[in-house]
């Protein structure tokens, strides 16, 4: 499915409303871009603790603005709408190996700011997420940015692991995207916007090194993968 449509000579992003199916049963619905939804189910159920490896699915089928996940167990299934709020609860955290500095995360938004939707086509309305994996990137363009950090979830289960796991995003990073990226063991994350406190908070919470660009600040360092709770309050 296409991610944009021409209107009157203006490519405008397509957003649409698509449910996720957990053997049968609604799970989910979320607003995302139609593009990409095998990865999008696939970081939704891992990302939410319905599966633990991919091993875990028996198959998932895409059918218009929905999605069929197949599980060889089944599981208790809570039903649930992600709307553009971002407050999430943590499931599970694998937290990362590989020690990072400031200076790496913030030299590398160099390099992600030329992959970002803003630079590939810039007439689409959409955020861009990517992970920086042992030295080469996996990007996701999303309409919104809570569905793109689900869809990259998906998209990294099903590559090689990797040891060095860098994540950046244009949206500001909230708590639901923090603890999706702390599924797959993030070592840092980066943020071209602002930040959220319910983000910093879970950053700071779990040891996960967090940048994002204040305005008239520039790059700041808001976590430095160590518990900063008496900071926060």
């Amino acid at each position: 499915m296409p991610r944009y449509k021409i209107i009157n000579g203006v490519k405008v992003a397509l957003d649409a409303a698509v449910k996720i199916f957990i053997n049968n049963n609604l799970a989910a619905e979320l607003v995302t871009n139609p593009e990409d939804l095998e990865d999008l189910a696939i970081g939704y159920l891992y990302s939410e603790g319905y599966i633990n490896a991919l091993e875990d699915i028996v198959e998932i089928k895409v059918e218009q603005d929905a999605i069929y996940a197949k599980l060889r167990k089944d599981v208790p299934v809570a039903r649930r709408r992600l709307e553009d709020c971002g407050i999430g609860a943590l499931v599970k955290s694998l937290a990362g190996k590989s020690p990072v500095s400031p200076k790496v995360l913030i030299e590398l938004t160099r390099e992600f700011s030329k992959l970002t939707i803003w630079h590939v086509d810039p007439h689409l309305a959409m955020h861009t997420s990517a992970l920086y994996l042992d030295g080469e990137w996996l990007v996701v363009h999303d309409t919104s940015r809570h569905s793109g950090v689900v869809k990259l979830v998906g998209k990294y289960l099903r590559r090689h692991p990797a040891r060095l796991k860098l994540a950046y995003t244009t949206g500001r990073p909230s708590s639901d995207m923090i603890y999706r990226l702390a599924t797959i063991g993030v070592d840092g994350i980066v943020s071209l916007r602002g930040p959220l406190h319910s983000g910093v908070e879970a950053a700071c919470r779990l040891g996960i090194s967090l940048v994002a660009n204040v305005r008239n600040l520039g790059f700041t360092f808001l976590c430095n993968g160590r518990d900063v709770r008496e900071d926060l309050e």
